[in-house]
């Protein structure tokens, strides 16, 4: 059963409000390469996670881990069911995304994302502390200062 365009934009809307609550999950999940795959291949059509598997070349089992992970936190949407020749039914999936970036400067990981709606999302992550110039020692100086 197909959705409509109405229908599919209320899916993107319902995986966006997850990924706002699920904003740290999502930092790390975009920096795995197969997370990253899937997003690309469901980008432009709704898939299976069986045609996801078979797009993709990622194991069957790992991707209805990893599809089940995404939607979770909102990278995907489940956008409607159809009707395969082997299982009934199936879930298909869309990523919710349109473009992400990632800046990565001042001890600090910036996410920029695009959903597919159009509304923005920032996920700043601070990974080490802010150094003040002339607060580094220099290994030479490190080695003065330890046989005083």
């Amino acid at each position: 059963m197909r959705i409509t365009a109405d229908q599919e934009e209320l899916c993107i809307l319902e995986a966006i409000r997850t990924a706002n609550a699920h904003r740290e999950e999502l930092a790390e999940s975009l920096v795995d390469n197969s997370v990253l795959i899937i997003m690309a291949a469901t980008a432009r059509r709704d898939l299976t996670v069986r045609e996801i598997s078979t797009v993709t070349a990622i194991p069957l089992a790992t991707c209805y881990k990893l599809v089940e992970k995404m939607a979770s936190i909102g990278l995907l949407a489940e956008t409607g069911k159809v009707r395969t020749s082997t299982r009934g039914k199936a879930s298909m999936y869309s990523s919710s995304m349109k473009t992400f970036s990632v800046d990565v400067s001042n001890g600090l990981i910036e996410i920029n994302i695009m959903w597919k709606n159009g509304q923005t999302m920032n996920v700043v992550r601070e990974v080490c502390s802010t150094i003040i110039p002339g607060e580094i020692v220099s290994s030479a100086e490190a080695e003065g200062l330890a046989s005083k």
